[in-house]
């Protein structure tokens, strides 16, 4: 009677410390979220409208290819090559297709592109990438949460802010971008591996989560193929759990998740294999894995060069992966996060194209989330002192890098011919008051400085009641002299 009675009270406590937890991810990922798209502009959104052309084709003329179009802010220029007499974006179609289904849904509510492009590109906009990276965030905070030591919440806020604020993912999370959509696939899929044990009951839940988490793998690739290695390195931290029950499923679902691919080549090229930039090989063969020892040291240095001036957050996250113990570098997950971030690496320094006209290194985008969970590293530094010494550097240089990311999420990515001197010639438009359209601004800021106070309230009483019980618990441990 007295064991059920203390397993209520120890489930009734388990609860209560769940409700804060609850709320404070919430609330993260709506101030994230309206951040986000409070920042959508005007120059963002015709600068790339590529990425709402499909969509508007998709939906309204049932076809792939690009032309058509009454509206002059959806006909094609660059990134498109002729196929077979059409028009192609050289992109793969997961954002088209995210896209579509929320446009198909605006247009019920009477929202077109031709009556407001703005808006309605906005909109589309904020329900896919600025969605799907918000909730990548709150992954990053689950995932930190459990790296860290049970000291504060304070290490894993500060890996989440740096991924969601500090970096290149900042400036394109306003964006109907295919690389940023596709990062919030994988690391929501890669949280759901890491908080799925290797052993266990295969109940229904279980096999959700796997179907998911192939699903996910599935629809990171038909968005873009820039994170196909890594995902692979998922596909295999998935297989090693051995949980051979949710096998099936999760193969079916990644296969659900490359379906719309498949029918988009067969439909565009009369090949399901047969990927946009293959077919369009004539004018985009600078994607291609090619290696030359020249271009390879060029890379080093432009992204090096990169890193430093548009993401420097991203050099305590690289450091802070070496704070790890030991014993956490030899499992799956720590193999499986490093494996990630080198074949992207090896990939994008072994291609002649560096990303052209952008802000920041964007074909790092996939990679900014698992670097940056580094920064929880900083957490087993030995000594008290070491850690605030750690903690104060990194929040110094993710205030800096968040300074400069938030040029390009508020001024614009889109910076011709190769973004080597994006930051000062946004400033430098900045300085003119050449300052574009924001359709979100005045819908979401009052909404947005809510949340972002009853998060800090939250915060701060989450870390207050997880210090109570912290205190609580040494004291029933200790042994009495």
């Amino acid at each position: 009677m007295n064991e059920a009675h203390d397993q209520n009270t120890v489930n009734l406590s388990q609860r209560r410390r769940l409700g804060p937890t609850v709320r404070l991810e919430a609330l993260l990922f709506l101030c994230l979220w309206l951040g986000y798209g409070t920042a959508i502009n005007s120059d963002n959104l015709i600068k790339f409208n590529l990425q709402q052309i499909g969509v508007e084709a998709l939906v309204v003329r049932h076809q792939f290819y690009l032309e058509g179009s009454s509206v002059p802010e959806l006909w094609p220029g660059g990134d498109v090559f002729f196929y077979q007499g059409h028009k192609f974006a050289a992109k793969q179609p997961g954002q088209t297709m995210a896209g579509a289904l929320v446009y198909w849904v605006l247009r019920a509510f009477g929202l077109r592109y031709e009556n407001n492009y703005l808006l309605t590109s906005a909109l589309v906009t904020f329900f896919t990438t600025s969605l799907m990276l918000a909730g990548s965030a709150v992954a990053v905070f689950r995932i930190s949460r459990r790296l860290t030591k049970a000291q504060s919440l304070f290490w894993p806020m500060l890996t989440t802010l740096s991924y969601a604020l500090a970096t290149t993912i900042f400036a394109y999370s306003g964006i109907a971008h295919h690389d940023a959509l596709a990062t919030g696939y994988l690391v929501l899929a890669f949280y759901l591996i890491f908080d799925l044990p290797r052993a266990g009951w295969d109940g229904w839940s279980e096999i959700a989560r796997g179907a998911a988490v192939g699903l996910l793998l599935g629809l990171a690739v038909t968005t873009s193929m820039l994170v196909s290695f890594m995902v692979l390195a998922c596909v295999l931290y998935f297989l090693w759990l051995r949980r051979w029950k949710l096998i099936p499923l999760f193969a079916v679902a990644l296969l659900i998740g490359l379906l719309p691919l498949f029918i988009y080549d067969a439909r565009s090229f009369g090949n399901p294999f047969l990927l946009p930039n293959v077919a369009g090989a004539h004018l985009f063969a600078d994607a291609f894995f090619r290696f030359s020892a020249k271009n390879f040291g060029d890379k080093i240095v432009w992204y090096t060069t990169m890193v430093v001036v548009y993401a420097p957050v991203l050099l305590p996250g690289i450091f802070g992966l070496s704070y790890y113990p030991r014993s956490l570098k030899r499992t799956p997950f720590y193999l499986c996060l490093v494996a990630m971030v080198f074949v992207l690496v090896a990939y994008i320094t072994n291609i002649q194209t560096g990303g052209d006209c952008q802000f920041g290194p964007r074909y790092l985008m996939p990679a900014m989330p698992f670097v940056c969970l580094g920064i929880a590293g900083y957490s087993y530094l030995s000594s008290g002192a070491e850690r605030r010494c750690a903690g104060l550097l990194v929040l110094l240089v993710g205030l800096w890098s968040f300074g400069i990311n938030l040029v390009g999420a508020v001024l614009g990515a889109m910076n011709c011919p190769d973004g080597r001197n994006a930051l000062h010639d946004q400033l430098g438009r900045f300085g003119r008051g050449e300052i574009g359209h924001y359709p979100f601004a005045l819908w979401l800021l009052a909404p947005l400085v809510i949340c972002s106070a009853w998060f800090v309230w939250s915060l701060m009483k989450a870390d207050r009641e997880h210090f109570v019980h912290r205190s609580a618990r040494e004291q029933s441990l200790a042994i009495p002299k």
